[in-house]
């Protein structure tokens, strides 16, 4: 009688086991879907709070610290924006010695269109308050001057970085 009970006991044991066995891959895979989950969701938030600073820093600039304001835009800057805005910042610089032009960017909003670990497509809503003055000028100039960029931010080393950057014309939606 001992034989059965004990050959029970071990059918039992076995199929409890069995049956743990699945449960176990699904809570991993569950927490594996959980953490990626919270990877996308971390990468999302940083890529909002990083375009944000960017765009401060791209569409900010000012005529007595232009040389700087240039480097520190470059440094966010990678592949064809990267390109794009080293052609570029000769002109912005001669612009912005020629009018006095202190331009201060204020980010009113950002949205996400998509984004994964790597790379992150960014709706960017700021305004410009721009105030130059041409050389026979008795007064400045200031303007309002509302503007969107879609940013696309890649990520390396650890940080985001522009990609690609293009202005958005109201009305027009991202595209």
């Amino acid at each position: 009688m001992t034989v059965d009970r004990r050959g029970k006991t071990a059918i039992v044991s076995l199929l409890a086991a069995a049956l743990c066995v699945p449960a176990a891959v699904g809570v991993v895979l569950l927490a594996g879907k959980a953490s990626a989950d919270s990877d996308d969701s971390n990468s999302r938030a940083s890529a909002l709070g990083a375009a944000a600073t960017i765009a401060r820093e791209i569409l900010s600039y000012d005529y007595r610290t232009i040389d700087r304001d240039v480097t520190r835009a470059r440094a966010d800057a990678i592949g064809r924006f990267a390109q794009q805005y080293a052609s570029a910042a000769d002109q912005l610089r001669a612009r912005a010695l020629a009018t006095h032009a202190i331009v201060q960017a204020r980010v009113r909003d950002t949205g996400l269109v998509s984004a994964d670990s790597h790379e992150a497509v960014v709706l960017v809503f700021a305004d410009q308050v721009s105030v130059t003055r041409l050389r026979a000028a008795q007064v400045p100039t200031t303007r309002l001057i509302p503007s969107a960029v879609q940013m696309t931010l890649t990520r390396t080393g650890g940080q985001w970085r522009v990609s690609a950057l293009s202005a958005l014309e109201a009305g027009s939606g991202a595209g």
